[in-house]
C-alpha cells in the first residue's frame, strides 16, 4: 500500500487519509473534501499499520490515517502517532451505532406495523441502545479475551442469534462458548476454564459498550427486530442502512472530526466538507 501511495503522489497532491476498508470509505466520501483530501482504503488494520509504519520512518509528506479504535489502551500493540487518529468507539460502525436517531431510524423504517412506534415503552433510542449492547457484549468480551490471551478463537462471522434466549433477549454463555469452541478448530481450550475467565471479565468491566463492534451491534439489533418486532433484517443491511443515514451533524459530533482536522491546525474545512 505504501507503493501504491507513492505511485498516487506523482499525479495527485492531496492529501490521502489511510482508512481500514471500503466500508470506511462509503462513510467518509459523503464528508471529506475530496478536493483536497483522498481517503484510501487499506484492506485492513495490519495493512494500514504497515503502511503507516512506512510513512513514519520515512517522513512521507502528506499522509494520515484514521483508524479503528479496536483494543487501543487495553491491549499494547496498536501503532500510535500524531498523523494517526481513532474512532472514540470500537470502530467506526460502533460510533454510527451510538450516534443520536440513527438506529432509532432503522427501526422506525424497518419494524413500523409491527409494534414499534417511535418514544413507545421498549421502542427509544435507549431502549435499542440497552438492549443491543447487552446482547453483543458477552461475545466483545469473548473477542477481547482471544486477543489478549493469544487463545485464537474463532469468532469471525459469529452465529450470536444461536446463543439468545428469545423469551429474555439475554445471552446463554454455555451456548456461547460452546459455538466457540466448535468454531476453533484446535481442540486445546477447556469450556470450564474459558467460561470461568469471560464471567470474571463480565463482572468486573464497567464500560460494556466500549467492548462492542459495529458488526456485533448491528447483528444484536437484527436479533433485537426479529424477536420482539417479528421482522428479519440482515445485519449487513443494517450496517449499510446505519452508515447511509449518518448526518453531517451527527458526524460532527465525531471526535474524529475534530482530531483529524488538528492536522491542518484545526481547519476543519481542508478535510471535511461539512
Amino acid at each position: 500500500m505504501y507503493a501504491e501511495l507513492i505511485m498516487l503522489r506523482t499525479n495527485d497532491r492531496r492529501h490521502f487519509i489511510v482508512v481500514e476498508g471500503p466500508a470506511d470509505v462509503a462513510v467518509f466520501d459523503r464528508f471529506t473534501n475530496l478536493d483536497s483530501c483522498l481517503p484510501v482504503p487499506a484492506y485492513g488494520k495490519d495493512s494500514a499499520h504497515a503502511c503507516m509504519y512506512r510513512v513514519i520512518e520515512d517522513d512521507f509528506p502528506g499522509v494520515f490515517a484514521i483508524l479503528d479504535r479496536d483494543w487501543l489502551e487495553l491491549i499494547p500493540g496498536d501503532l500510535q502517532d500524531p498523523r494517526i487518529v481513532h474512532t472514540d468507539r470500537y470502530d467506526l460502525d460502533a460510533c454510527i451505532f451510538f450516534a443520536d436517531s440513527v438506529y432509532e431510524g432503522i427501526a422506525s423504517s424497518f419494524c413500523a406495523g409491527t409494534g414499534f412506534r417511535v418514544g413507545m415503552a421498549g421502542c427509544t433510542q435507549e431502549d435499542i441502545w440497552q438492549i443491543c449492547v447487552a446482547l453483543s457484549f458477552p461475545i466483545g468480551v469473548l473477542r477481547y479475551i482471544s486477543e489478549r490471551d493469544g487463545l485464537g478463537l474463532n469468532l469471525r462471522r459469529f452465529p450470536l442469534g444461536e446463543a439468545v434466549k428469545e423469551e429474555d433477549l439475554l445471552v446463554d454463555l454455555n451456548t456461547l462458548i460452546d459455538l466457540c469452541l466448535a468454531r476453533t478448530k484446535d481442540g486445546t481450550h477447556s469450556k470450564e476454564d474459558l467460561k470461568e475467565v469471560l464471567t470474571r471479565e463480565l463482572g468486573e468491566i464497567s464500560t460494556p459498550a466500549r467492548y462492542c463492534t459495529g458488526h456485533d451491534l448491528a447483528k444484536a439489533f437484527s436479533i433485537f427486530a426479529k424477536f420482539r418486532w417479528k421482522v428479519r433484517i440482515g445485519a449487513d443491511v443494517v450496517e449499510r442502512t446505519a452508515r447511509s443515514s449518518l448526518s453531517e451533524e451527527r458526524f460532527r459530533d465525531f471526535s474524529i472530526y475534530s482530531e483529524a482536522a488538528g492536522w491542518f491546525e484545526g481547519k476543519t474545512e481542508v478535510i471535511w466538507r461539512c
